[in-house]
């Protein structure tokens, strides 16, 4: 009988830690990020000799990838699932120079503003990840660090741009284009949750846009939009929630 009511007491007590543990996104569901990163572009300027270019991946040049940073706002709307804004500034680049059109020798240099929103939703959510670790603290909460979280996302946004022609494409440059395309995130990334504050996290990003004049050129035989590649090291800060869900800046700030 001892046994049995042992037993009853330590399943009661797992499933009120888990259930606990797995309610916790909504102690801080808001986030705020600061990241850095790099940009990669695939136009009509630059890219490979290789016809067959694996989905754009060899069009990939290091020589030609360029900074980017970021800065995000987010919300959870439960444990497997999330928005965010994104204000994401890079640069472009791209050379003829051992391309495709080498003879052409165009080159250009473009600069990317980029407000967007995407929809996140996690593999690996907040209630279920790689770690077990789960402790009780001193006030009996259970603590939930040094987790790994993964998502893929997809989103709308807008991109502006501002292109500056370098090379033999000075003198065939024609701005008479619109400055401005929808873009249209689609990627997958990771959370390291370091505290309860502190988060750092990794995302990749292509970016499919409605526009062929990011590098300043269309070419009467090109058959797609330009695309751009977004991949950022992030630092994530987690907002305190009240009772209601509303943000707490202030206690955000606390050790407690």
């Amino acid at each position: 009988m001892l046994k049995k009511a042992i037993g009853i007491a330590l399943i009661l007590v797992i499933f009120i830690s888990y259930s606990s543990y797995a309610q916790l996104w909504k102690l801080r569901r808001y986030e705020a990020s600061i990241g850095l990163g790099t940009s990669n572009f695939y136009g009509d300027i630059g890219g490979t000799s290789d016809v067959n270019n694996a989905l754009g991946f060899k069009d990939i040049q290091l020589k030609y990838t360029r900074p980017s940073v970021a800065l995000g706002f987010r919300y959870k709307l439960s444990g497997d699932m999330a928005v965010k804004m994104n204000l994401i500034y890079g640069i472009a680049a791209g050379n003829d120079l051992e391309s495709r059109n080498d003879s052409r020798n165009f080159a250009f240099r473009t600069t990317i503003f980029e407000p967007s929103f995407q929809f996140e939703y996690y593999i690996i959510p907040e209630g279920r990840s790689f770690s077990s670790a789960a402790m009780f603290n001193r006030r009996g909460m259970i603590n939930n660090y040094s987790k790994v979280y993964a998502y893929v996302f997809g989103g709308v946004g807008g991109v502006f741009f501002k292109t500056k022609p370098l090379e033999d494409f000075e003198d065939r440059f024609v701005d008479n284009f619109s400055n401005f395309g929808l873009v249209f995130p689609v990627g997958a990334g990771l959370k390291y949750s370091i505290d309860s504050r502190w988060s750092m996290g990794f995302e990749f990003g292509r970016r499919f846009t409605t526009t062929d004049y990011i590098d300043g050129y269309t070419s009467p035989f090109s058959d797609h939009k330009d695309v751009y590649d977004f991949a950022v090291l992030n630092a994530i800060f987690k907002v305190k929630s009240d009772r209601r869900g509303r943000p707490m800046f202030r206690r955000s700030f606390s050790r407690r």
